[in-house]
């Protein structure tokens, strides 16, 4: 086992990976990515009229802020539904300079699913399915200085985001869902919104040996490690032990690097020296990575990867295992806390 491999490699992936998304330093220089997304949070917010801001704008200490949930539900905020063709425009824009190229469409997929469930539940579904009810929630005011945070949120979709100023303290939670998780009917037949969280994960599983095996299973159903405590201000959910990160193979390392990569594909390129040193600092003995359920397609599943400074949580077991939740959390820093 090389564990300097790990350090130069799946560490520091992960250590960059979660820098990118939680800039907490004093006194760090304005980031160009706090400066886009503050300039398109001013936009939007002009674009709106009274009536409109006044539903879509919070306090900063609005305890709405921590109110973050995937699940279909009523939501504070300005829906898509309610915005002209200009104002959705400038939304986008708001979400280009907040989430990478492939987040943002990630996020454009996760809405357009909500057609196909439209189609296949009928007009007496439990829910109401509509790719426009995502809804927008800022709180406080964008600017060069104060801290202020804004929401995108809807059915498997929540991109949280917190500043101080132009300076991006926390882009988590940040939660992708997917039903169905394959389209199997229609011009959008076979694609998979979240293939890589899924496939990945799986290409580990089955390149372990049995007493890694071992370690990394264990006896709990899939469904009780349902994304738990992923809809908190403050992570509070399992930590469960598993196999260590430091006891892969160097080819199981370069497997696990691609999934991490995965998750946090969706935010810009930014790097924060705090978190990156707290990341390598824990070590690869203190990465767990457990698993639930069954290996191969359509077995319910699910799994938890977590470090000192970060969780990733994923559980797919509903519709026959073709109903995928992912989530990435920091254990410190979110929301500005």
């Amino acid at each position: 086992m090389n564990k300097r491999l790990f350090f130069s490699s799946a560490i520091f992936l992960l250590g960059l990976g979660a820098a990118r998304l939680a800039l907490p330093v004093a006194g760090r220089a304005l980031s160009p990515a706090g400066a886009k997304i503050v300039q398109a949070a001013q936009g939007f917010l002009a674009g709106l009229d009274e009536k409109q801001k006044a539903k879509a704008s919070f306090a900063f200490d609005d305890k709405e802020r921590f109110n973050w949930h995937f699940i279909p539900r009523d939501r504070k905020g300005i829906p898509l539904k309610e915005l002209g063709s200009s104002q959705k425009q400038k939304l986008q824009d708001l979400l280009a300079a907040s989430l990478s190229e492939i987040g943002l469409k990630t996020a454009d997929q996760v809405r357009g699913l909500e057609e196909i469930l439209q189609e296949l539940e009928g007009p007496n579904g439990r829910f109401v399915r509509d790719p426009e009810l995502y809804y927008a929630s800022l709180f406080g005011t964008p600017g060069p200085q104060g801290r202020w945070g804004w929401r995108f949120e809807g059915h498997h979709l929540s991109l949280n985001f917190t500043l101080d100023g132009e300076r991006v303290l926390s882009a988590t939670p940040l939660f992708f869902g997917a039903n169905p998780a394959l389209v199997q009917h229609g011009p959008k037949k076979g694609l998979r919104v979240l293939a890589g969280v899924e496939d990945l994960a799986r290409e580990l599983m089955k390149s372990l040996d049995e007493k890694q095996r071992q370690e990394v299973e264990g006896k709990e159903k899939p469904e009780e490690w349902e994304i738990q405590g992923a809809t908190s201000e403050r992570y509070a959910g399992l930590l469960p032990r598993g196999l260590p990160a430091a006891k892969l193979s160097e080819d199981q390392q370069k497997i696990f690097e691609r999934l991490v990569k995965d998750y946090i594909k969706h935010l810009p390129e930014e790097a924060s020296r705090a978190i990156y040193q707290e990341v390598k600092a824990a070590g690869a003995d203190q990465i767990q990575i457990a698993w639930r359920g069954g290996i191969d397609p359509f077995e319910p599943h699910s799994y938890i990867i977590h470090g000192r400074s970060f969780i990733i949580s994923y559980a797919n077991f509903q519709n026959g295992a073709a109903h995928v939740h992912s989530g990435f959390r920091l254990l410190k820093g979110e929301f500005g806390l």
